[in-house]
């Protein structure tokens, strides 16, 4: 809501220019007709309820108008301040701002951002409530009212005409008007309703409602009303073909006196500025040509150059990287320069900026970039992260952030919330130098940029394997016990399979090879070399010392076997086996994919089938008669085929269950028929009742990876989990 909040200050300022500048163009408009005063007001409209513009050259907005006059970050700076464009103004403002205390735990600011915005709702909400009950309270006075014709009434207690209602709008008139005044007022009326009047005063009041806050609205809002009434008495008198002017004011005149029922809602369109409406009616005369063309060209020129923002300057590099590196800085708590770094920055897909913490109490410096996501996407980003837009986010804001030590992006999912942290150390080595480097040469900082840049290429393993176990070695020096420096330094230890690898795998297997393996180092070594090598272990005895451990290993080479095939006579089941292989295999990674898959029912609607299906998937590699289960999901899908001229069925469209809060409800979407899309009775309810127990396809699962183990000459295999259970063996 301070977001929100933020916006609506932002746009009320800017349209506050707006509304001076409309000011100021109707005293220069003063001669001319007052529908082109009263069409300048749409300008005005536009700015409190559009935050952005077109630029262009001949904008008449204030030089920084094209962004937000308060960043939206201001209730993280150090030294606050608003940028509008007028020096006076800022300087006033930004003076009076409070700033942040060393060892405040909030900002004063935000407190006033948040109580401010309270207010502003409860603001908006109490004017709604007061139209909206003046308007019922009006419309009881007007029971007795006595329909004419169409939808013209006579009211006994009413002084004043008026318009009311929106989508069926009623002209109440006062009884006893001579037909004279009765024709004149009828006809004002009427062209209110021609020209969408009623409707647009009702928009201009909600507009109002929302910038409830300023001043300057409320004196548009009273002008544009003036404008919208003195236009409306110009359209009468033109289309009068008599001269009418003197018996229209003394109408005017004699419904300005007596009893008005009118409440003062918004709603009820009603009519006002009575004293000028009679003064501009005497004065009326037929324009000229010329004074309306002039008077509209003046007015497009204003209008324009109120509704578009002035054209950004060009630097002489206005790229991307021009725009880092303007924000270079040497200080992490410099809050303007590092927050507009990272406002630069790129995240995946479904990932959005939410905030950002800077650390600089105490060394190490560090920063939080906090983003969000929704449940939706968890699976594309939990587990196995792909982390390469992260990595080349890092190394920039370490490039361009002089004593940064470490980088923490926070990720909420909506489920289990979860982090991804760099230091400048992994940077370095990543690099294979100082990653500050890259601020001085622009060339490099492109690639990182452009995401070109490979990191980890330059990377010295050697130094990356020596930094990262020293770290883990420091402390606690009274432990004897490997695990607990793994738990005091985990990120230094999750490094190693993060962005060491292979890499890392092969040079500690050489400090075995060397004899550098001893005591705590080559336990933590062993341990590591372990999760590296998984399945390829071949060593378990687990009280072998380090180098013992080394001596009796024998890296168990991959068996390359193909994905599992069906063999069965089924033929949507056939179809569904090689529709689940081809979505789950992954060549890249390797291995072999197996599936097994829960066919609730199968639909056929003209030339599609759409099948309903629960599948488990499994990725295993197998090492000598070790198997190594890579990944798995089990997922609920409907899968669609369409049947071509040749009478076979082709992939038309491949629906996954989403996950968290949104499972259920997907479910039941693809529940539908193919063509017809009619809900399929009892289908959802069916799957998610399986979903719960889904035992029957474990079992398939094992019973089909033993089969294509088999089927392959494998007859002795065996799955272990990480607790050294068995899970599975060929049987």
């Amino acid at each position: 809501m301070g977001e929100l909040f933020l916006s609506v200050l932002n746009m009320s300022l800017t349209a506050s220019y707006v509304i001076l500048c409309v000011i100021l163009a109707r005293l220069i408009l003063k001669k001319a007709p007052k529908f082109i005063s009263y069409a300048l007001w749409g300008v005005v409209a536009f700015r409190l309820i559009i935050p952005f513009s077109f630029e262009s050259m001949f904008s008449l907005m204030p030089r920084n108008m094209n962004a937000a006059p308060i960043p939206h970050d201001i209730i993280y700076q150090q030294s606050p301040k608003i940028d509008s464009g007028i020096e006076v103004i800022d300087s006033f403002v930004s003076k009076s701002l409070p700033s942040p205390s060393i060892g405040e735990s909030v900002n004063p600011l935000q407190i006033f951002a948040i109580i401010g915005a309270y207010i502003w709702i409860l603001g908006i909400v109490a004017l709604l409530i007061y139209s909206f009950a003046s308007v019922l309270k009006l419309k009881r006075q007007l029971k007795s009212a006595q329909l004419i014709e169409k939808n013209i009434f006579e009211a006994k207690n009413l002084k004043t005409p008026f318009v009311l209602g929106i989508l069926n709008p009623k002209i109440y008139l006062p009884v006893g008007l001579d037909a004279n005044e009765r024709r004149y007022i009828l006809r004002h009326e009427q062209v209110h309703l021609e020209r969408k009047d009623h409707i647009i005063k009702i928009l201009a009041f909600l507009i109002l409602s929302i910038h409830w806050f300023n001043p300057l609205v409320w004196i548009a809002f009273r002008l544009m009303s003036k404008d919208m009434e003195l236009s409306c008495d110009e359209r009468v008198l033109k289309e009068m073909n008599e001269d009418i002017k003197k018996p229209y004011a003394t109408s005017l005149l004699s419904l300005a006196t007596g009893r008005h029922i009118l409440n003062g809602s918004p709603l009820a369109f009603g009519e006002g500025n009575v004293k000028d409406r009679i003064k501009n009616v005497l004065n009326y005369k037929k324009p000229t040509f010329w004074l309306i063309g002039t008077a509209l060209v003046v007015a497009i020129a204003v209008g324009v150059g109120l509704l578009t923002n002035p054209a950004s300057a060009k630097p002489d590099d206005d790229s991307l990287l021009s725009q880092l590196l303007k924000n270079k800085t040497e200080y992490v708590g410099n809050n303007s320069k590092v927050g507009s770094i990272i406002f630069l920055l790129t995240f995946p897909e479904d990932i959005a900026y939410d905030s950002f913490e800077l650390f600089t109490d105490k060394e190490p410096f560090g920063v939080a970039v906090n983003l969000k996501t929704d449940a939706e996407t968890k699976k594309l980003y939990s587990g196995e992260v792909n982390q390469q837009q992260f990595q080349n986010n890092a190394m920039i804001m370490f490039a361009l952030i002089g004593n940064v030590e470490y980088i923490n992006f926070r990720i909420d999912d909506g489920l289990a919330p979860y982090s991804i942290q760099y230091t400048r150390e992994w940077a370095n080595n990543q690099c294979g130098k100082d990653v500050r480097d890259f601020a001085e040469s622009k060339e490099e900082l492109s690639k990182l940029i452009s995401g070109t840049y490979n990191i980890g290429e330059n990377k010295d393993i050697k130094k990356f394997v020596e930094v990262n176990l020293s770290v883990i070695l420091s402390s606690p020096k009274e432990s004897s016990n490997p695990q607990d420096y793994i738990n005091a330094h985990k990120n230094e230890y999750e490094n190693f399979f993060k962005y060491g690898g292979e890499d890392a795998l092969q040079y500690m297997l050489s400090q075995f090879e060397a004899g550098n393996a001893e005591g705590l180092r080559g336990e933590i070594m062993m341990l590591l070399c372990k999760e590296l090598l998984g399945a390829r272990n071949n060593v378990a005895d687990e009280s072998l010392s380090p180098q013992q451990w080394y001596n009796a290993l024998s890296i168990r080479q991959e068996i390359k076997l193909p994905n599992y095939e069906y063999d069965g006579k089924d033929p949507i089941e056939k179809l569904v086996y090689d529709t689940e292989i081809e979505m789950n295999s992954d060549p890249e990674r390797g291995g072999f994919t197996v599936v097994a898959p829960k066919i609730f029912g199968s639909y056929e609607e003209e030339n599609l089938l759409k099948v309903f299906v629960t599948t488990y998937s499994a990725r295993y590699k197998l090492f000598g008669n070790a198997l190594s289960e890579e990944g798995g999901s089990i997922v609920p899908v409907a899968i669609t085929y369409r049947k071509d001229d040749n009478g076979r069925y082709v992939l038309e469209k491949y629906e996954q269950a989403r996950d968290g809060a949104e499972f259920a409800s997907s479910i039941r979407e693809y529940c539908t028929m193919p063509v017809s899309g009619k809900k399929i009775k009892g289908l959802a309810d069916k799957i998610l009742k399986h979903y719960s127990d889904y035992q029957d396809i474990r079992d398939l699962m094992n019973d089909n990876l033993s089969k294509h183990l088999k089927k392959n000459g494998i007859t002795d295999a065996t799955l272990v989990n990480s607790y050294g259970e068995i899970e599975f063996s060929v049987q």
